[in-house]
């Protein structure tokens, strides 16, 4: 009974995974982007070996899925760096804003849909030219406060005066890259 439920749940899995994988790519030749999701989970409660067999076994049917139907379909999937892709304003490319369950708020108060907000960033980073599939999450991190900077110098403020309005997660004010950019901005702060 145990094995016949298996793969009872099993097939379920594949039939939801394989129609989502076609009905994305409508028998029409494109280009996909997907977060390249090999790294296991982190933060979550299971022990590292459940988390990972988890994680790999699901990702990778739906990426085994994804590129059956591109293959038939003469479509290409290209997988990007995932890090940060929902925490990102798609609006201005900036990390100026905050995911609260399905939404996300942007620093002037606009509430998005978090996973249309989150998509729009994967397509973004599938032709973003500074970060690589193979960029580490530090990297992407420096990256992204480097434009977050500029972005603010445009409206006269500061990664500090941001972080200050909230606008901010102060998290990203341990990283020597926003010590190096606040130390580069000192002056041109409010």
């Amino acid at each position: 009974t145990e094995n016949r439920r298996y793969r009872k749940d099993l097939g379920e899995i594949l039939a939801v995974i394989g129609q989502a994988s076609k009905s994305l790519l409508g028998g029409k030749a494109l280009k996909v982007f997907a977060e390249d999701l090999t790294q296991p989970i982190k933060n979550k409660r299971q022990s590292k070996a459940m988390s990972r067999k988890l994680n790999s076994w699901m990702i990778g049917l739906m990426r085994d899925s994804l590129q059956k139907w591109a293959n038939w379909t003469g479509s290409v999937v290209t997988e990007v760096q995932p890090s940060y892709t929902s925490q990102i304003d798609s609006r201005n490319g900036t990390l100026l804003g905050k995911r609260t369950g399905d939404n996300f708020t942007g620093f002037d108060g606009v509430v998005l849909q978090a996973d249309h907000n989150a998509a729009k960033n994967i397509l973004a980073r599938g032709t973003d030219f500074e970060i690589s599939r193979f960029s580490s999450r530090a990297e992407v991190q420096a990256v992204l406060l480097r434009r977050t900077a500029r972005y603010l110098k445009g409206l006269g403020l500061s990664l500090a005066n941001a972080v200050e309005l909230g606008w901010l997660d102060s998290k990203h004010t341990k990283t020597q890259t926003f010590k190096q950019l606040l130390a580069g901005m000192s002056g041109t702060s409010k």
